[in-house]
């Protein structure tokens, strides 16, 4: 017996003669333990559950009444999730109910407590969720009413902006404080104001309406807060009341469970213990006089292998044998001779992927540097052989034109020296579209953020440009409003909205209108620049949009060209200052091109 087969296989004889009456009675006790142990499953198994549609719950209130599937389809997957649980849950309590060990009339009488908790409980969450979705959020239900006639109440002129900023102010107090007294001056300041409209009806009539559509949708709202409620009041307490009902009332189902299988552990508890012993006090001597007949050689074996792989296979160590088993001795051999080859081909491979590794770094790193200054260059390039050269070639002609020893008039030379500037201006926003670009292109363009006046950049444009829209007969309209400070690159803003100005110019003709608009927003300034031009077909709103390339482009009204940089480059500095840019264009009427900025207001600001 020097193999390991013959040893493990008297071990194995010895033990099954030693363990035999145990296994025999414990399997007869294990058999009556577990309908005790089943029926304390099935009740964690319900709990459980319970829980996790509990907590999903919680995740529709707070999660997915905040997003637009929950009122377009009037589910999500937090909902399913729910009423998944609750299945699970109710199948539970019903095994619970048809168990054998339920005869008895505590567990019948809890069981029946529990089903009709869990029944008025799916009832008030199933209500809350009706009422949430008749509430509303953002663009849908009571709070999307509420909303739409906010955004019409900005536009009306009977209602001062003070007016309107106090009626807001009051709004957002109560749903943030979730406190009624903040209700009540909100409709306290809206009667007041309604009561001064109604002494001009017919001339406030549109006043009237928007105003008392807001202030019904606001009531509606706070009312149905009232109902839904929070953690003390309303039906959301009246949930948490009775989930902690159920708690309670698991509690104590757990506590008669445990009850009765402690009972019928305790009956069998001295039998196994002396079963116990007595194999305990047999399966000692056993290991004492075989364990150092199997184990120490395997140990031994272990730990010389332990040892070589720690070091990574380094170094000369070997494993050794000290025993007279077969086995033992043919696996240390078999092993030394592995580790020698390891050690053989670790070392080749290291030595080749160093080598490998450095290439592949060097070769990659070599081609992508290749293909991006291909890319740069060849556009650079293309940008300053056509468009640059054109633009000062003709500021040259008219530079050596007016320069020349023959006769001009003076109306001529007005034309041609305002021509001179507009070219020049043209060509000075060429170059400064240009540099931009090769900076965004090179990752080398810096953002330094701070608070300026959005309206006296503005201004400046169109004071930049006033000379090219009275030559082209193009009325440019601002009218600055109290607005709070933007928070961005000034610079980058600048530069925005000089190519959205020069472009609406591009595209408009003699008796158009380019208006400039600056709106608040709860935390962003949103910017609008309207013409009255040629418009654009959507088609060319989504290459202007979702293009990936620089060089989209159109001639203007005047066969102006242009690069095709400046509104690429205008899109990525309005995404880098956290800002969105749209376009709403219509061929023949013109098109509004819109972004925003944000002015780093909070909740706590506005409340101030």
């Amino acid at each position: 017996m020097n193999s390991i087969r013959g040893r493990i296989l008297i071990a194995f004889l010895i033990l099954c003669l030693l363990t035999t009456p145990l296994v025999i009675f414990s399997y007869n006790s294990l058999k009556k333990i577990n309908q005790g142990k089943s029926l304390k499953e099935r009740v964690a198994l319900f709990n459980m559950s319970r829980l996790k549609a509990n907590n999903t719950f919680s995740r529709i209130l707070h999660t997915d009444t905040k997003i637009d599937s929950f009122y377009l389809f009037g589910t999500t997957e937090h909902i399913r999730k729910y009423h998944n649980f609750i299945g699970l849950a109710e199948k539970a309590l019903e095994d619970i109910a048809t168990s054998q060990y339920t005869n008895n009339e505590v567990v019948e009488k809890r069981i029946e407590n529990i089903q009709s908790k869990l029944a008025k409980l799916q009832i008030d969450n199933d209500s809350i969720v009706a009422l949430m979705a008749r509430r509303g959020f953002r663009d849908f239900g009571l709070e999307g009413n509420m909303r739409s006639f906010i955004h019409l109440l900005e536009n009306v002129e009977t209602i001062s902006l003070a007016e309107n900023l106090s009626i807001r102010r009051r709004e957002k107090d109560y749903f943030l404080r979730d406190d009624d007294y903040y209700a009540n001056l909100l409709n306290e300041e809206v009667g007041i104001l309604m009561k001064r409209l109604s002494k001009k009806p017919k001339q406030n009539k549109e006043s009237l309406v928007i105003l008392g559509g807001y202030q019904q949708s606001f009531n509606a709202i706070v009312e149905l807060e009232s109902v839904i409620g929070n953690e003390s009041n309303g039906l959301i307490w009246e949930a948490s009341r009775l989930n902690n009902e159920l708690d309670s009332e698991i509690k104590t189902l757990y506590a008669v469970v445990d009850t009765n299988l402690l009972l019928l552990t305790n009956s069998i508890k001295s039998y196994v213990l002396l079963f116990f012993f007595i194999t305990v006090v047999f399966a000692i001597i056993f290991s004492i006089v075989f364990s150092g007949h199997i184990s120490k050689p395997i140990q031994r074996l272990i730990s010389d292998m332990a040892l070589i792989s720690e070091k990574k296979f380094k170094g000369d160590f070997v494993v050794t044998s000290d025993v007279n088993v077969r086995e033992i001795n043919q696996l240390t051999e078999t092993y030394n001779n592995l580790i020698t080859k390891i050690r053989t081909q670790i070392n080749d491979l290291n030595v080749k992927n160093v080598e490998l590794n450095f290439l592949n770094e060097r070769l990659q790193q070599s081609e992508e540097e290749l293909k991006e200054a291909s890319r740069v260059k060849d556009r650079f390039f293309s940008i300053i052989s056509h468009d640059l050269r054109g633009h000062t070639a003709n500021v040259l002609s008219l530079s050596r034109l007016l320069g020349a020893d023959s006769v001009i008039s003076e109306k001529e030379k007005d034309v041609f020296t305002k021509y001179l500037v507009d070219t020049s201006q043209n060509l000075q926003l060429l170059l400064d579209n240009l540099l931009h670009w090769a900076k965004s292109q090179m990752n080398d363009h810096d953002i330094s953020k701070k608070s300026f006046s959005i309206n006296s950049l503005i201004e400046d444009n169109i004071n930049l440009y006033r000379d090219n829209a009275d030559r082209k007969g193009v009325m440019v309209i601002f009218d600055p409003t109290d607005t709070p400070k933007a928070y961005a690159d000034k610079d980058m803003v600048d530069f925005i909205l000089r190519n959205l100005l020069s472009n609406a110019l591009k595209f408009t003709k003699k008796g158009d209108k380019i208006v400039f608009k600056v709106l608040e927003l709860a935390h962003d300034l949103k910017i609008e620049i309207q013409d009255t031009g040629i418009g654009m077909e959507k088609n060319q709103i989504e290459k202007l949009l979702h293009s990936n390339q620089e060089g989209f482009t159109t001639k203007g009204t005047e066969n102006e060209v242009g690069t095709g940089l400046g509104f690429s480059i205008c899109m990525d500095f309005v995404k880098r200052n956290g800002g969105q840019i749209q376009i709403a264009s219509k061929v023949g009427e013109g098109s509004t091109f819109s972004f925003t900025l944000p002015t780093k207001l909070t909740r706590e600001s506005i409340a101030s």
